[in-house]
């Protein structure tokens, strides 16, 4: 990132509010607008040197010759930087966030759906959610069901959620035999990393077999689910799209609207962009706004990025992708104020 010169408290104050001006009314910033609205203490030509001057830094650009200004990516950025954490969260987005987020389940699955969806209805914007890590998951249950198709209903309790899926079971397993069964897994895997259990297979495999044939069986069944779990989830993305961001005059344009609805698409491509992001284990909001994307495809666009522990042991990177006209101060605060309740959800 290029470094930052320091601007004199007039400049801020000026660029501070014409993006602010350009985020909420998508008007070009002009020195008679500025005057009239926002500093009438100033002259016109007092605002023209400027803006111009700000121009000049690489704060705003002139989209043709008889037009006011709009913000640049350093703009966009030095906002970001100045503003954002130096503002309480408004009482009325709190309300908006409280009455749009909702935890259904405690299904893992569900919860990252949960989540992906609340934070698009506060946004507008496509949001994303990839779990990075499992390495503390551990095992406080295990559930085999029989079903009348021959199959078992497989619920694992863990430190995060419930993961639910379905495994074959051998004619001969009995109801009874699924409860055994599920008692002596939960006894012998209770507050076991799955990490740790994956790793000694074997060991578990002989110390099962040793007991009931049907207990081995099963817990082949269980660690097969356990590895799929782990690995597919580590590469999928839960996301929630929302056609309500067409409505943004970015995309009035058809073309452009196509083009921004071919890119969020792109799952493989979404997934490489969130891991150039850079990794932090804090829940600290990144920014990467416009032209410091590294995929040039996306340097019209800007993600807001930041971790929420949905679980011990399990952390989620929540990405939220838009135009580079974003509300970021309404984003970050949303992101913060759900990351604070998911603490919540975590220790109740």
């Amino acid at each position: 990132m290029k470094k930052e010169f320091k601007i004199s408290e007039r400049k801020h104050d000026l660029l501070i509010s014409a993006v602010e001006n350009y985020i909420e009314n998508v008007s070009p910033i002009t020195s008679e607008k500025v005057h009239n609205t926002l500093f009438k203490n100033l002259s016109s030509a007092t605002l023209r040197n400027e803006l111009s001057a700000l121009e000049e830094m690489g704060y705003l650009r002139q989209l043709h010759t008889s037009s006011g200004r709009v913000p640049t990516t350093k703009a966009y950025r030095y906002y970001v930087n100045h503003i954002i954490n130096n503002r309480d969260i408004d009482a009325d987005l709190v309300n908006e966030i409280k009455d749009k987020f909702v935890m259904r389940s405690t299904f893992l699955s569900d919860m990252l759906s949960d989540i992906a969806k609340s934070i698009n209805q506060i946004t507008n914007f496509p949001t994303y959610v990839r779990i990075k890590s499992y390495d503390d998951l551990t095992v406080q249950g295990i559930n085999i069901i029989p079903l009348i198709t021959g199959q078992g209903l497989l619920l694992f309790q863990t430190s995060a959620g419930l993961i639910n899926n379905t495994i074959d079971l051998n004619p001969d397993v009995t109801e009874d035999i699924c409860k055994d069964a599920s008692k002596y897994l939960t006894t012998n895997l209770y507050n076991k990393k799955i990490t740790d259990i994956i790793e000694n297979i074997d060991y578990y495999n002989q110390l099962f077999k040793r007991q009931i044939s049907f207990y081995q069986e099963l817990f082949v069944a269980v660690t097969g689910i356990l590895k799929q779990f782990t690995e597919q989830r580590a590469s999928k993305l839960v996301h929630a799209n929302s056609t309500r961001l067409l409505n943004e005059p970015e995309y009035k344009d058809i073309n452009e609207a196509k083009k921004f609805l071919r890119l969020i698409e792109n799952e493989k491509e979404i997934k490489e962009i969130i891991d150039n992001i850079d990794d932090n284990s804090s829940s600290d909001v990144v920014f990467t706004i416009g032209e410091e994307n590294l995929n040039e495809k996306y340097s019209d666009y800007s993600i807001i990025n930041t971790n929420y522990n949905i679980g011990n042991g399990v952390v989620a990177s929540v990405s939220v992708l838009g135009p580079e006209r974003m509300d970021y101060a309404k984003i970050a605060s949303a992101l913060k104020y759900i990351s604070d309740e998911l603490d919540k959800y975590n220790k109740e």
